[in-house]
């Protein structure tokens, strides 16, 4: 017996932000072209995305409320389960920041898939899937299901077409914001909270820990800082450089103690109680040219975990 596939192309995405920069994150995948599949049985069977997206991620994932178009990664078809898995940048990651992408071709250890479908998230987010339908067939077959998924991404993610994807590589990510006043650190109220500092101190000393695919954060070029009282306007003439100081081990966003490299001296003298500065650092790595976080596409949180609050 054989089957046709027909992959529809999915609807234009329009991306609102109030910034120019930066250039959207570049997904490799674009370029595959829509186009009517034929495969047989076999091609059905295993480890291929077809096979995957038909006996898992359809009827276990694209559940109404769940991946079916609410959020990402979205299920509801072969071409947008690839296009939203492979490569693409995870929103929430593990207490030690460990994971840059949903799915890493030929790394299935390094894929948060993996992660999400085996570990509970922080102790509190809970094991993928999170509910099944009553007539789910996931309890029985999930040991094959999920060999059959790691088999995949380690055979480096095949597209619809039967191609491996373009190597990627991802732009720097953030693992800690800390700031001394003076010798002591400033508090925050929570995790993604404003960190708060007194009003007219002399001096901040802020520091950042990041994370590279392809090398060490120490290594990072182009390196500055910018503050403003608006998340989402920032002046491009109050660029100032970052330093790469000597390293510092601290606590990081996920928990974990990470290596802080880059720091900046601010003057905080004429701030008042009450003022709220947000701040962002934009940095370049080999094919990443002048990468900003937060950034325009960053999630309000994040933005907060960089802003500061006088007292």
């Amino acid at each position: 017996m054989r089957l046709i596939a027909v992959i529809w192309p999915l609807g234009a995405c329009l991306l609102l932000g109030c910034e120019p920069e930066p250039k959207p994150i570049p997904n490799p995948y674009d370029k595959l072209k829509d186009s009517a599949v034929v495969f047989n049985d076999t091609f059905m069977s295993g480890s291929s995305i077809q096979a995957l997206h038909s006996r898992l991620f359809e009827p276990t994932c694209a559940n109404s409320g769940c991946h079916d178009g609410n959020f990402e990664p979205d299920f509801r078809t072969v071409e947008s389960t690839y296009r939203s898995l492979v490569g693409q940048p995870v929103i929430k990651n593990d207490p030690g920041g460990t994971f840059q992408a949903r799915v890493v071709p030929g790394s299935a250890s390094a894929s948060m898939l993996m992660y999400r479908l085996t570990t509970d998230l922080g102790g509190n987010s809970g094991i993928m899937p999170l509910a099944l339908e009553p007539d789910s067939k996931y309890p029985i077959q999930k040991d094959s299901l999920l060999a059959d998924l790691r088999r995949w991404i380690e055979q480096g993610c095949v597209s619809m077409s039967g191609q491996k994807p373009d190597p990627v590589d991802f732009p720097p990510t953030i693992l800690g914001v800390q700031v001394f006043q003076g010798a002591n650190l400033l508090p925050r109220n929570g995790v993604y909270e404003a960190l708060n500092a007194s009003a007219g101190a002399p001096s901040l000393d802020l520091w950042f820990a990041l994370a590279d695919d392809n090398g060490p954060a120490s290594q990072l070029k182009n390196g500055t800082i910018n503050w403003s009282t608006d998340p989402n306007s920032y002046d491009s003439q109050n660029e100032h450089p970052l330093v790469a100081g000597t390293p510092l081990q601290m606590k990081g966003l996920f928990g974990a103690v990470v290596t802080y490299d880059w720091h900046y001296v601010f003057n905080a003298s004429s701030q008042i109680a009450d003022d709220v500065l947000w701040f962002r650092i934009t940095l370049s790595d080999a094919s990443n040219e002048n990468y900003s976080i937060p950034n325009a596409n960053s999630m309000f949180f994040m933005k907060k975990y960089f802003a500061i609050r006088f007292k």
